[in-house]
């Protein structure tokens, strides 16, 4: 099945053509890097992806879900860590993350198990009851791509999880990415 997939898929911003007619298929359980040069539409293509745009014209389908028809369905099914940090920081990583099951609709029963899991997984378990400005870069990057993980999406969108760390950080979160993507049998 197509976890991924467009279809002459064109978004304009008056005259300027930021996407322009794109088609591709992403199988269930692939890593897909989207790559080009600052400008191409990366973004704005990962923006219609995740319902935060909608298409000019041509078609979406993520998980099977329209984008357009199907956008409740599209954000159940989807987590998406955009290029910035979006954690707080005064709140410590494990608030962060309650706050995100929350938004998530994750039921109260699981909350705790989840926030465990994805903690052991990026290995935060131990600075989960510090505040997040105390964080590395790296550490707020694993944060945030630990809440696109808490409600267990299908696909996980990842903008620029690297931009700004150093050589050693950005080797750990694709590290990371790569554990994601075996256990969780995730479409990345």
């Amino acid at each position: 099945m197509h976890y991924i997939e467009t279809k002459s898929l064109t978004k304009s911003f008056g005259d300027l053509v930021a996407v322009n007619d794109i088609s591709f298929s992403v199988e269930k359980g692939e890593i897909f890097g989207f790559l080009g040069p600052n400008g191409a539409g990366k973004s704005t293509t990962m923006m219609i992806f995740t319902t935060l745009l909608k298409p000019t014209s041509g078609k979406a389908l993520i998980a099977g879900f329209d984008v357009m028809k199907d956008a409740k369905h599209v954000r159940e099914n989807i987590g998406f860590v955009q290029q910035e940090t979006t954690v707080d920081e005064y709140l410590t990583g494990r608030e962060n993350l309650l706050l995100q099951s929350r938004l998530n609709h994750i039921p109260k029963n699981e909350i705790n198990k989840r926030i465990d899991e994805v903690l052991e997984l990026i290995e935060l378990s131990d600075k989960q009851h510090q505040a997040v400005v105390t964080y590395s870069g790296g550490m707020r990057k694993r944060l945030d791509i630990a809440g696109g993980l808490l409600h267990h999406p299908k696909v996980l969108f990842l903008d620029e999880p690297t931009v700004g760390l150093d050589i050693q950080t950005r080797r750990k979160i694709w590290q990371y990415i790569k554990k994601i993507h075996i256990e969780f049998d995730m479409t990345i």
